[in-house]
C-alpha cells in the first residue's frame, strides 16, 4: 500500500478494502494516459465515499470510475465539472490551467490534477468552481503543491484549508467522521450507466 494511503487510512480509521475492483488498464486505455499511482491505490483501498474536513463544513467525494456500457469511464461522472471549468477557461484563459484532469468533486466545486508534466506522479491538485458558484472573492481556481492523497490528508486533519471548498467559515456544524463510505448496493445502483442510443430512422420506417 502507498505510504500516503496508509497514513490516510490510519487518520480516518478505515481498515478495509474497496468493494470496487477497477480495471485501471481499461481506464488508461480510454483516457490515453495513466493516472497517478497514489490515486489508484486510494481507490483500491477506500470504497466510494466522502471525506470531511474536521469542522464538517467542506467535503470531498471520491468515487471510482462509473461503468458505462460495461466499461470503466473515468470522465463520465465529471462531465459537469469539466464543462464548467473549460467554459470559464475559454473566457478567462489566465484563470484556469489548460488540460486539467478531474479526480473528485465536492458539493459544487471540482477537484483536478494540473498535468504540467508528462509524469503523472508529479501532478499537483487544483480546485475549481468554474466561476459559477462563487460566494465572494474566493479564487476560481485554487492550486496546491501536492498530490491527491496528500491533499486529502491535509484536508481531513485540518492542516490544509481550501477557500474554494469552504469560503464561508462562519458556519460551524459539529465535527463529523472523517470518512463516510457509500453503501455497496447504492453504489451499484448509481454507477452502472448506459450511453445514449440514437435510433436511426429510415424512409421505410416513416412510410
Amino acid at each position: 500500500m502507498n505510504d500516503r494511503v496508509r497514513e490516510l487510512a490510519e487518520l480516518t480509521g478505515w481498515t478495509g478494502r474497496s468493494y470496487v475492483n477497477t480495471s485501471w488498464g481499461a481506464v488508461h486505455a480510454k483516457l490515453g494516459f495513466a493516472l497517478p499511482s497514489d490515486y489508484r491505490d486510494l481507490l483500491d483501498v477506500f470504497p466510494p465515499g466522502t471525506f470531511f474536513a474536521p469542522s464538517g463544513i467542506a467535503n470531498v467525494i471520491v468515487w471510482p470510475p462509473y461503468r458505462v456500457d460495461g466499461v470503466e469511464d473515468h470522465l463520465y461522472q465529471f462531465e459537469t465539472e469539466v464543462h464548467e471549468a473549460e467554459s470559464w477557461r475559454r473566457e478567462h484563459p489566465e484563470d484556469v490551467p489548460e488540460g486539467m484532469v478531474p479526480w473528485a468533486r465536492s458539493d459544487r466545486p471540482g477537484l483536478f490534477w494540473v498535468p504540467r508534466s508528462p509524469d503523472p506522479e508529479v501532478w499537483t491538485v487544483a480546485i475549481s468552481n468554474g466561476g459559477i458558484w462563487r460566494y465572494g472573492d474566493e479564487p476560481v481556481v485554487e492550486e496546491f503543491e501536492c498530490g491527491a492523497v496528500e491533499f486529502l490528508i491535509g484536508f481531513v486533519t485540518g492542516r490544509l484549508h481550501s477557500r474554494v471548498l469552504s469560503p464561508r467559515d462562519d458556519v460551524r456544524p459539529g465535527p463529523m467522521a472523517p470518512f463516510r463510505p457509500i453503501d455497496e448496493q447504492k453504489w451499484l445502483e448509481v454507477s452502472d450507466k448506459r450511453s445514449p442510443q440514437v435510433r436511426r430512422i429510415s424512409l421505410r420506417d416513416l412510410g
